[in-house]
């Protein structure tokens, strides 16, 4: 399996009201879909010219009825630690060194708290009243010792419209640490009739799309 581990901004896809257009306000996110910021019962999501923000499940992630990306031909299983439950999977690696580890962990409501991969992490994911992802960070991405500190801001509804990243890279030849922080704001310009943005302007000029496919209604 290729790894779909992406670096850099992490996450941020949401959904929204636009232009006064009446929607169907599904349920809040849960799961996996939480931190892409999608509700109702989405099958899977295609992105496309998302530049590298919070692809921790690839370009073209697919979840269950449940809301977790755990499907198809991936084998995990469940425990649980302390009031989390951690879902662990075991991925074959191409390269020949045996399988690669992802575990997953969930609070009480659902919502994705850590995840941790076999060379790198997602951690203190953080959420308001609406379940809406308001920070988290990275370490490790492509087994770089640097740190990646995202905080997300919303207004009316379910779309970010500003993100604070915070970039933490050790130098070893000075003894130092080289900080960074920068931040970049959207403009949603279309949304599904489930209220999921599937287009939005990025304030450098980038145009964003997705395509979202539901589960049958039962």
């Amino acid at each position: 399996m290729k790894r779909f581990l992406i670096p850099a901004l992490a996450i941020i896809l949401a959904a929204a009201c636009t232009e006064n257009k009446k929607v169907e306000e599904p349920a809040a996110p849960i799961g996996d879909r939480a931190f892409y910021e999608v509700a109702g019962n989405v099958e899977s999501i295609v992105l496309d010219n998302v530049a590298g923000e919070f692809l921790f499940l690839g370009q073209k992630p697919t979840f269950d009825k449940e809301g977790l990306f755990f499907v198809k031909d991936i084998k995990y299983k469940e425990t649980t630690e302390g009031d989390f439950k951690v879902l662990e999977m075991e991925t074959d690696d191409e390269d020949g060194g045996g399988d690669e580890f992802v575990a997953c962990k969930y609070d009480s409501k659902g919502r994705l708290v850590e995840v941790t991969f076999w060379e790198a992490s997602f951690s203190n994911l953080k959420y308001d009243d609406q379940n809406r992802l308001i920070s988290y960070s990275a370490y490790g991405m492509m087994g770089i010792e640097s740190e990646y500190h995202y905080t997300l801001e919303y207004g009316k509804d379910r779309n970010p419209v500003k993100v604070t990243i915070e970039e933490v890279h050790p130098d070893y030849e000075q003894h130092d640490v080289n900080t960074q922080t920068y931040s970049f704001s959207y403009e949603y310009t279309a949304v599904d009739e489930k209220g999921n943005w599937t287009e939005r302007k990025k304030d450098d000029g980038t145009v964003e799309k997705r395509t979202i496919k539901y589960y049958p209604a039962e």
